[in-house]
């Protein structure tokens, strides 16, 4: 028996997505010849682009870049040990009140760069570069609990919010947010009082700091659920357990933090 062609195979199929896509990539160079793009960290106009950020050779080549298969529970770089179990040096009690804490980024060199550019500016190449690396370290912990959490930036104060204009950790909460189809609780947390910044020389304790500085507002949306707080960097660890506390306390079931950037002694001790 003669096999019979199939149909669909012989029926042409118009797609759509190439002439689309040809002025996409028409519209994006012609923008680049109007507005010639620029390293979203340290402002140096681009000759080449390199991937799919923003970033020039110089200051992708200072990144560090957190490892994805790091401890389960800070995120740093850990070893295996015999049994399969995650073997981590670092002490967690600067995670109290956290089930994780992951950022993409160490805080230091491009990474620190970024984060002053998104604070200081409202650089949105660099909020694009930090909420896309968010979302890819923090989509390989959405398992058991936390397959389905809710985000919470950590706020910021009112007056310093009028200030400022924006409020950066807002803003990657809701980028993350739309990348992942996820919930962002915008309003759930309020700063009570504004505190000096937890770098400013200053700060003596910065546990003290931030105590009472902070309130959960809507605590029906978040009774009984799993929680990711959204920040654009931790340093200590200070003010995300300070938030964590108020959350656990207002109903939520488990809080876990997500950073774009992290400094060097945040998995440890940390700092008061």
């Amino acid at each position: 028996m003669q096999a019979v062609p199939c149909a669909c195979r012989m029926t042409p199929v118009w797609r759509p997505s190439a002439p689309l896509r040809s002025l996409r990539e028409l519209g994006h160079g012609l923008l680049d010849c109007l507005l010639p793009p620029h390293c979203c960290a340290c402002g140096e106009r681009l000759v080449e682009r390199i991937g799919a950020g923003r970033l020039c050779r110089a200051c992708r080549s200072n990144l560090e870049v957190l490892p994805l298969g790091g401890c389960l529970r800070c995120g740093e770089p850990a070893g295996v040990e015999a049994n399969g179990q995650d073997r981590c040096g670092n002490d967690h009690r600067a995670l109290a009140g956290l089930a994780f804490a992951v950022a993409p980024f160490r805080y230091r060199g491009t990474g620190g760069a970024l984060v002053r550019s998104l604070k200081l500016k409202g650089d949105f190449a660099a909020l694009h570069a930090l909420s896309v690396a968010m979302v890819e370290v923090v989509s390989v912990r959405l398992l058991g609990t936390f397959r389905r959490p809710v985000l919470v930036s950590v706020p910021m104060h009112a007056a310093r919010r009028r200030r400022r204009g924006f409020d950066q950790a807002e803003l990657l909460a809701e980028a993350i947010g739309r990348s992942l189809s996820l919930e962002v609780a915008k309003g759930a947390m309020v700063r009570c009082r504004e505190t000096i910044p937890q770098g400013d020389a200053r700060v003596a304790s910065r546990k003290q700091n931030v105590a009472g500085a902070f309130a959960v507002a809507r605590s029906s949306t978040l009774c009984g659920k799993s929680v990711v707080l959204v920040d654009d960097v931790m340093t200590s660890g200070a003010t995300a357990r300070e938030c964590a506390a108020q959350l656990r306390e207002a109903g939520a079931h488990t809080v876990a933090l997500l950073t774009g950037c992290r400094a060097r002694h945040a998995a440890g001790v940390g700092t008061s």
